[in-house]
Formats: structure tokens, sequence, C-alpha cells
């Protein structure tokens, strides 16, 4: 401890040592009582209860006066005020026979040193120790500069002939003392035993996981919910290393954690990996505090931890749920395709996109021809496999950063980014030859061919290109009307000289 903390010590003089006010109330009863005996003994001492003396009637007067006043502040309450009044009177009146006596070594002195003890136990060490000082300091300058001759004749009187008096006043005063010291060790005991009880109540009982720490890593003490968390019995944790239970790969982590821990004192929550005796792991939610003795040392870390392994199992299968159920929203049922709202949204994304970066992007509206012949001559089912089957020719065909969805219930739309026409053309040419080639055609009688007519429409990208993405989608559907209705089984390119 540096000279500094110890001088701080000592002026403090441990304020965690002072009494509470609960037990200042519970013994300022017995001190009034003891005041009141003492006083009635000194009264006896002095030649009797009011005897003929004026100065020595003053004196028990102020003292009666005294033990009144210090009885209505604690009655009202004010049992601190009540406490002080009390030491403090008794001293002044000590003092005063010991003034008066002065020429010759008084045993007053014993009973006035013994107040002083008093006071740390039933005040605090900061007024015991301001009372030691001012006790020193009156005693010293009335023995070293004779101040007793300059009191008047008649408070010479006070000094006690006898020495009975001093040796039967300090001797119960030390009996009090004894009965005080002993009330306060019980009550310290007793506040101890009931902390370390609920401290114990909550290190076992609780839910979570607690581990002591020792400054070296090593596991101090644990609950039985950590033994259980890490697998363990609890005697075989004691001395066992925190970073036993830590992956190898998180291991240098952990020790800057500490090590940031030490300096700052306290870090957030965190997640953990635990490895347990039997080699699986567990996730767990830990929180780490120092505990420090009052000079500051570090005595241990005290950690604890919550399992979190179902939470973040429960966590990840909502992740994946809410994935599933975010992609199915998006999917038609019977192609696996995007569905209407999913492709008009990439549409427009893949336009905002080609807008920015003044690059073409080309739409294309893809609709079976034949299909409603199809469901009357062979089906519904053979017609939903000629739809299926036109989906799995899309999607082989398309390049990876083309899009496709169902546009409606046989017509399918393309996007395709930085394409032109050209290439659009090229690339749905490619789709009809190989839909005409799929093996699905051999079953269907060749009156029935499903064939595919499809319009494109393309948006340049270039300056003053101001088509909208919702104009696109009407010009491929425009093309597509034209092909539908010029022969079917054709491909037709959005022109605006068309229009």
């Amino acid at each position: 401890m540096r000279p500094s903390q110890q001088i701080r010590k000592f002026i403090l003089l441990n304020r965690s040592g002072d009494v509470s006010l609960a037990l200042r109330a519970k013994l300022f009863l017995p001190a009034l009582i003891a005041g009141v005996l003492l006083a009635l003994l000194g009264m006896l001492i002095s030649g009797g209860l009011m005897s003929g003396r004026p100065v020595v009637q003053g004196i028990q007067l102020a003292t009666l006066l005294l033990l009144l006043v210090v009885a209505l502040l604690w009655r009202r309450g004010q049992v601190t005020r009540a406490t002080y009044g009390l030491v403090l009177g008794f001293w002044v009146l000590i003092g005063l026979v010991i003034f008066s006596e002065a020429g010759r070594a008084s045993y007053w002195l014993v009973p006035q040193f013994l107040l002083v003890i008093l006071a740390r136990f039933l005040i605090n060490g900061r007024a015991a120790l301001a009372l030691g000082l001012a006790t020193a300091l009156a005693d010293f300058s009335i023995y070293q500069f004779d101040l007793h001759q300059y009191l008047p004749a008649e408070w010479h009187e006070l000094a006690m002939q006898s020495d009975w008096g001093a040796i039967a006043i300090s001797f119960l005063l030390l009996i009090f003392i004894f009965y005080i010291a002993d009330t306060v060790l019980h009550e310290t005991l007793r506040r101890a035993r009931l902390s370390e009880g609920r401290y114990r109540s909550l290190f076992e009982k609780t839910n979570d996981a607690i581990f002591l720490v020792k400054p070296d890593y090593t596991y101090l003490e644990a609950n039985q919910n950590a033994a259980d968390l890490l697998g363990y019995t609890r005697e075989e944790l004691v001395g066992k290393s925190v970073f036993d239970a830590i992956p190898a790969e998180e291991r240098e982590a952990a020790r800057r954690y500490y090590s940031q821990l030490e300096k700052l004192g306290s870090l957030p929550l965190y997640e953990r990996t635990l490895v347990r005796s039997d080699g699986s792991r567990r996730m767990a939610e830990v929180s780490v505090n120092l505990v420090k003795d009052n000079d500051g040392r570090l005595l241990f870390f005290q950690s604890v931890m919550r399992d979190i392994t179902e939470r973040k199992r429960l966590e990840e299968q909502l992740r994946l749920s809410l994935g599933e159920m975010e992609t199915l929203a998006m999917q038609d049922g019977l192609t696996g395709l995007l569905n209407r709202r999913a492709i008009t949204d990439h549409a427009e994304a893949e336009w905002h996109r080609a807008q920015r970066e003044r690059r073409p992007v080309c739409v294309a509206l893809v609709d079976l021809d034949n299909l409603k012949d199809i469901n009357d001559n062979l089906g519904h089912l053979m017609g939903d496999k000629v739809i299926v089957q036109l989906a799995a020719t899309v999607r082989k065909t398309l390049r990876r950063y083309d899009w496709a969805g169902r546009w409606g219930g046989d017509e399918f739309m393309l996007v395709l980014p930085g394409t032109n026409l050209v290439e659009a053309q090229e690339i749905v040419e490619r789709l009809r030859s190989h839909y005409d080639a799929s093996e699905l055609m051999a079953e269907i009688k060749p009156h029935l061919h499903p064939h595919l007519s499809i319009g494109i429409a393309c948006f340049s990208g270039r300056s003053g290109d101001e088509t909208t993405s919702t104009q696109l989608f009407g010009q491929a559907d425009q093309a597509l009307y034209r092909a539908k209705h010029t022969g079917k089984d054709k491909i037709e390119i959005f022109r605006e000289v068309d229009n």
C-alpha cells in the first residue's frame, strides 16, 4: 500500500467499521442508563445530591440538564445528536474535574481516556480521533502551563478529596465498554453470517453458473450449475485453468479479454464457446466482474455464465425458417421460379441499375402457345408438365446473372441485364430450340406440340432514353401480342418505329 493510501486510511479510520444508525439506536438506551448511574455515583462522591457547595451544585444541575436534553433528543429520534451530546457532555465534566486537580496527578485521566474509546464504539473512528486529540491537547496545556492557577478559588472545590470515585467510575466505564464491544462484535458477526448466508444462497440457488477465478486464471470455486455446465464435479474444477474450458482457437482472445478487464474494471456482456469435459461444446453468455480488497488489490474474478446453446439453436432455426419463408414468398409454387411480384421487383431493380450505369437491359415475355388445347385434350396434369418443362429449360438456358419468373398462368418474364436486342434475341432463340428438343415433346402428338411466342423490349441505357420500367414491361407485352397475333411460335422485338 502506498504511503498516501496508508495516511488516508488512518484519517478515515476505516469507515466500513462505523456502527450503523440502527445499531447506535440499539446501544443508546444502555448508554443513557449507564450515564445516569455514573451521574448519580458522581453526585454521591461529591458530597450528596445538591450539597451545599455552589459550584458543585451547578455542576450537578448541569449534569441533570445534560441527561434531560439527551433523553429528549433520543425520544425525538435524533439518536446521533443524543449520542454526541452524552459522550461530549461527560467528557467536559470529567475535564473540569481534571482542571481543578491539575496541581497533582489525577486518576480522572483514566475515565477521560475511556470516554475516547467509548466514542469509537458509539459514534465513529473520526469522532474518537478528534476527541483523543482534544484530550491530549487539553491535558498537556493544563499540566504544562499550570492552568488551574487561573481558576477562581471556588472552582477548586470540584477537586475530589479521594481517588476512589475516579477508580469506581473508571471500572464502571470499563465494564460498559466491554458490554458495548461485545454487542458490536455479536451484531457484526450476525450481519456477516447473514450476508454470507444470503451470498451462499444466491451462489448455490441461482439458475446461472457462477465461477470464482483467481488472478492466475484458475478456478477458486464454482457452484453446482457451473460444474454441470462444464461436465465436472465441483472438486475437479478447483485449481483447473479457465483456458481448459475454452477452444484452442479462442484462447488468445480470452487472454486479451481478461487483460482488458483488469485495466478497465468492467466489459460488456459477451458470448463464449465452452468445451465440456467430454469434448462437446456449449454456447454461454458471460459477464465478468473484478472483486478487490479495500486496498484495490485484485482478489478474484467473478464470472457469471448462462447456457444459451438451446437459444442459439432456436435462433438459427428461426433464421433458416425466415429464410425459407422469404424464399417461398418470392417463389412460384409450380415452377420454382420467381413469382410475379418477385420478378417485377428484380426487373425494376435491374432497370434502376441500368439507368445508373448507362448500360442496356432487356425484358422478354414468353407465352406458351396451345396450352389450352393440351389441357383440353391431354388433361391439366400434362398442362402442368408442359409449364414445368419450360421452367426447367429456362433455368438451363439463362446466364447466372439473368432473372426469370412466372408472369402469369402460361406467361414467363425474363430479365436480361447488360444485354442488347441482338444478344437477347440469341438467348430466346436458344430457349425455343432447347424447349422444342426436350424429352417431353416426344410424349405429345405433333399437332398439339406447345410452342413459344416471345416479345422482347430493351432499355438502351443511353442518354436520352426516357423509357420507364413500367413502359418497358408494356413494350414487351406489345411485342408478345404481335407475335401471338401474327402466327405464333415466333419472336417479336419492340421498336419505336412500329408504333
